[in-house]
């Protein structure tokens, strides 16, 4: 008797354990939440079709409901107040006045929004979805109050998948209505024009900083900004160096168009940051990835010396031409020798190989003159005349008294002489101040080869 009731005893324990922890394995993981029982009625796409002047405030009148899954979020500071959604159709911003949506409102989460006493608007031709307000007199574009945010936003169900769009930097465009705006995009094979600096501002100004990112020529040399707030927080980190893959949002200022980050991981630049040379391009720099105007220009492989006078070339910075130039304006130097060599070229088993740049010059003063030359025995030092280097016949531009002339072409220069050995082309600037202080200008340099 006593056996049989230690045994009850052990079982009625042994059943007691397993019950609680069934309770509280069911307490410690509740249910994920999932979409509530409302139906969208409309798509994103035919919402932001219902606004078709810029500047214009559309109250939505009708029970039109959209749903769509966060894309981005105020997580990294880079965004404020503020969520991107899309669903199939295209995507939207949504201003809303809370702070840290990303608890709310996670990346992957479907939401629901009820659209009926909303407004539609835009900034500069992005559209947006708050409500209208008058602000000092003046009709305005809010964001939805904290308090009614629950009336209109409904969130739905996690994890949903965010996958950006393949695209190209052609295929977004500037209107109002295009697809892309508001939505997660991927380029590839881009980097950062001037791989040097950080994302954002770090001074006690706190501006906003466009930084330019481009691809390579055989992707057609296209380029976009990269905007980042000085609340981010990852404004002070430096820029990735390298060129991949750029996830991000894309938006539009009046015609500009321009690129959201939502946080440095959406940075896959993993290969290396020099462009591949095009079948039969042995040689190829365009400037774009120069620094600050007026900088000393500074370029991977390339040597610039100053090697009488000190005077350097500079990076020059002229609406969207970016160049090298060098004058001896201003110096207070008297005998000016600059050179502005590039790094080794190989002309084994090259064909017809060639050179071509373009040039341009201004504020002719006195003799001041480039010329374009090549070498086999330079040896990379500080004092290039103590080489030997041959003179090409290039085409130069007439300098302007005042002012600049356009580029023009140096023609196709023949290195059919240097087949088979290793070259060095170097651009030689003479002058002096007073007496030769005209400015010259390259861009564009090439060595090609069949």
């Amino acid at each position: 008797m006593n056996k049989f009731l230690k045994l009850t005893w052990a079982m009625m324990l042994l059943a007691g354990f397993v019950g609680l922890q069934s309770c509280n394995k069911d307490f410690d993981s509740p249910p994920a939440p999932g979409d509530p029982a409302i139906v969208a009625n409309t798509s994103i796409a035919a919402l932001k079709a219902m606004h078709t002047t810029g500047g214009a405030y559309d109250v939505i009148t009708s029970n039109v409901i959209i749903s769509g899954v966060v894309v981005a979020n105020d997580k990294s500071g880079n965004l404020y107040k503020t969520l991107y959604i899309q669903d199939s159709t295209g995507g939207l911003q949504v201003s809303l006045d809370a702070p840290s949506l990303y608890g709310s409102y996670p990346v992957g989460r479907r939401i629901f929004i009820r659209c009926k006493d909303l407004c539609l608007s835009d900034y500069n031709y992005m559209i947006q979805l708050g409500v209208k307000a008058t602000v000092a007199g003046i009709p305005s574009i809010e964001a939805i109050p904290s308090a009614l945010i629950s009336k209109y936003v409904v969130g739905g169900s996690l994890n949903n998948p965010v996958v950006a769009k393949k695209v190209n930097v052609d295929m977004l465009t500037t209107s109002m209505q295009d697809k892309y705006l508001g939505t997660l995009i991927e380029l590839d094979n881009f980097a950062f024009a001037n791989p040097t600096g950080s994302y954002g501002d770090t001074s006690a100004y706190k501006s906003t900083v466009n930084r330019d990112v481009k691809n390579c020529p055989a992707d057609g040399n296209k380029s976009i900004i990269v905007r980042t707030s000085a609340y981010a927080n990852f404004a002070a980190w430096p820029v990735a160096k390298g060129r991949g893959k750029l996830r991000a949002i894309y938006t539009i200022f009046g015609s500009t168009k321009q690129l959201l980050l939502r946080d440095t991981a959406d940075v896959l630049f993993t290969n290396p940051y020099t462009c591949a040379l095009p079948a039969g391009t042995l040689l190829s720099e365009d400037f774009e990835s120069i620094g600050a105007n007026n900088s000393t220009l500074a370029l991977t492989g390339w040597k610039n010396i100053g090697e009488t006078g000190g005077i350097l070339y500079q990076n020059a910075l002229f609406g969207p031409v970016k160049c090298a130039k060098v004058t001896a304006f201003s110096s207070g130097v008297t005998n000016v020798t600059s050179w502005l060599i590039s790094p080794q070229i190989s002309l084994a088993g090259a064909a017809a190989p060639k050179l071509s740049f373009t040039n341009a010059a201004g504020f002719l003063s006195g003799v001041a003159v480039l010329k374009v030359y090549v070498s086999t025995n330079y040896a990379g030092g500080n004092n290039p005349s103590a080489s030997t280097w041959t003179e090409l016949p290039a085409t130069y531009v007439t300098p302007p008294a005042s002012g600049f002339s356009a580029f023009v072409s140096s023609g196709d220069l023949s290195l059919s002489p240097y087949i088979g050995q290793n070259v060095y082309i170097g651009f030689k600037y003479t002058g002096g101040d007073p007496s030769g202080t005209t400015t010259w200008e390259i861009d564009d340099v090439k060595v090609v080869a069949q």
